[in-house]
């Protein structure tokens, strides 16, 4: 059986160092601080093998394109590049190290797909010379093509499935695949996939057509590929719940402050009004007074030249009875009325011209001291109205930027709901097409189940004994009796499921359950990719700043032991990923690369960022 071997993973950009890790045929161990970019590569690895998403870290900025190269049984060496957000793997037929404008010797989608071969997943499995072998789909006998990530969720396992409550075999924790993965582990142990039997009574095809059961499978597959997010509908309900109630104290707070905020609008709209309506009569009392200071001047005119005309009329002698001015003639030879009623006709014009004059004069000060009056309480009704609608105006200020990140709060979240509501419309149409399917037959006898655990006894019995054999290697406490229930996939150890151990156990039984499976099917020439990638299987986290801590779960001696068997006993290659120190005895014979620890040149994965200078 063929087998595939990592030869190096390089992620590249322009102008960027690479950043590089060569992997050793046997045994490679990446050790040293957490944060270092050391659970990177295990993503990476498995990116390049078909995940959909590697998610970004900081460090990665700038480089654009990841190199993961392959060594295949008879010596040839492959190399896949894939950007770092891209649905397209390329190949090329030789051990590629740097960018390169070249074709590439084929683009395959990420992918996988059973009608196309244009996918890594069919590439793969064709090197591997399984392409086309099928596993169960489901319990009623239906089946699918194996998927070359089916083999590389049981070979590259991160950190927190290593330590996780699940079982190894239920690789996804969606309750829709554990029926397919039961029997990838079945085909992997056996080398029998599974044959393609009926699905139903005869008489169902007869009475439904073969072309309605094909539409509603077809259907199904599609609705499938449509699910990203690995939880069940429960679990996506409670998201959904969080989710709701954070949008709803959102909204909420967005609610007062929005109120607020309208308040405050109608009171700077009314505010603005009022000044309107202030400058507007302002601008009218400033007409008046323009106009009324040109009367005012006419009237001042007047009453000067009426004042005039009395001072002469004085001086002249008009207005005097006595002697005439003009003939000399005493009054008592004057004509009756020659000068008297002259004089005093004209005295009592400009009297009474003058009266009048004084009298419009005076009302119209009184007027102008009126307008004055209005036009400073004018003037000081605006000046407030500016320093309200400047309190007003900060007051809006401050509410918008408490609104600014509950308005981008809000719309991530209302993205994420949607997210979650269509998962769920897509399981509750999928549940909706099984139960059609379903409907189809229920009048009629159903086949017996397919059973993905109808593993023969004796290929878990050395299933069983092989990883008994690992943990004792391992120098593990306890008798390590293990036992595989095919029905529920758990694995116990010495009577104890592995779910209900603590962290420590549960990751090196996971451990030992993918070493002894590589190491099986490598002596007995069965299924597997040949490579194992484990993170994180006998320590646990590790502080940065502090190196002489001893955080590992496991004695020393199991942490030693782990590592000389795996030297001892190789089981094609593995690689390693930990946060603790590797017993020394093993540096000679493994790659090593050390993190940001005790005399190691290496910070981490990627080169150091330059400093900006200051």
């Amino acid at each position: 059986m063929k087998r595939l071997t990592l030869v190096h993973l390089t992620f590249l950009g322009v102008g960027k160092p690479s950043a590089a890790v060569e992997f050793s045929p046997n045994l490679t161990v990446i050790y040293g601080a957490s944060e270092t970019g050391k659970s990177y590569v295990e993503k990476a690895v498995d990116y390049m093998l078909g995940a959909s998403v590697l998610k970004p870290i900081p460090e990665d900025e700038g480089y654009s394109r990841i190199l993961l190269g392959l060594r295949v049984d008879d010596g040839r060496v492959l190399t896949l590049s894939r950007g770092l957000a891209d649905s397209t793997i390329e190949v090329f037929h030789q051990d590629l190290r740097e960018l390169t404008t070249a074709p590439a010797d084929a683009k395959l989608n990420f992918k996988h797909s059973s009608t196309s071969q244009r996918n890594i997943s069919r590439y793969l499995l064709k090197i591997l010379e399984i392409d086309g072998l099928k596993i169960l789909r489901n319990s009623r006998g239906e089946v699918r093509l194996l998927n070359f990530r089916d083999l590389a969720r049981l070979s590259v396992i991160n950190d927190s499935r290593m330590a996780g409550e699940r079982s190894p075999v239920l690789t996804t924790g969606l309750p829709q695949n554990e029926t397919g993965e039961k029997s990838v582990l079945k085909l992997l142990l056996t080398g029998q996939d599974e044959p393609v039997g009926p699905t139903a009574p005869g008489s169902v095809e007869k009475k439904v057509g073969k072309g309605q059961v094909e539409i509603l499978d077809r259907l199904i597959d599609d609705n499938r590929e449509k699910l990203t997010i690995p939880a069940n509908q429960s679990e996506l309900r409670e998201q959904l719940a969080r989710l709701q109630s954070s949008l709803d104290n959102a909204t909420y707070r967005s609610s007062q402050l929005i109120a607020s905020r309208s308040a405050l609008v109608q009171r700077r709209r009314a505010l603005e009004a009022s000044d309107n309506t202030n400058q507007q009569r302002a601008s009218e009392v400033r007409q008046l007074l323009s106009r009324f200071a040109l009367l005012r001047e006419q009237y001042e005119s007047d009453l000067e030249r009426l004042r005039m005309v009395g001072e002469a009329g004085n001086l002249l002698g008009y207005f005097q009875t006595g002697t005439c001015v003009f003939c000399g003639a005493e009054p008592e030879h004057q004509q009756p009325g020659h000068h008297l009623t002259e004089t005093t006709r004209l005295a009592a014009a400009v009297t009474a011209e003058t009266r009048k004059t004084t009298e419009l004069y005076r009302d119209l000060i009184s007027t102008i001291e009126d307008l004055d009056s209005q036009a400073t309480e004018l003037n000081a009704e605006s000046a407030a109205h500016a320093d309200q609608l400047t309190l007003i105006d900060s007051e809006l200020r401050a509410l918008d930027e408490q609104l600014e990140p509950l308005t981008t709060d809000t719309s991530e979240v209302l993205t994420a709901r949607s997210r979650l509501e269509q998962e769920l419309a897509i399981q509750a149409q999928i549940e909706q097409l099984e139960d059609m399917k379903a409907s189809l037959s229920n009048a009629l006898p159903t086949p017996p189940p397919a059973r993905p655990d109808g593993i023969p006894a004796a290929d878990i019995t050395d299933f069983e004994q092989a990883i008994r054999q690992t943990l004792q290697a391992w120098d593990v406490p306890g008798e390590n009796r293990v036992n595989y229930d095919p029905t529920s996939a758990e694995i116990k150890v010495d009577g104890r499921p592995r779910g209900s151990r603590g962290q420590g156990m549960r990751s090196i039984i996971h451990a030992a359950f993918a070493v002894s499976l590589a190491r099986r099917n490598r002596a007995r020439s069965l299924i597997h990719p040949g490579f194992v990638v484990l993170d994180s299987p006998v320590v646990t986290y590790r502080q940065p700043d502090n190196r002489e801590a001893d955080p590992e779960l496991m004695t020393h001696d199991v942490v030693e032991r782990f590592y000389q068997d795996l030297l001892d006993n190789p089981l094609g290659q593995v690689i390693v990923i930990e946060n603790g120190t590797p017993p020394a005895t093993i540096t000679e014979h493994a790659r090593i690369y050390a993190f940001d620890a005790d005399g190691s040149e290496r910070l981490g994965f990627f080169p150091p960022r330059e400093q900006t200078p200051d």
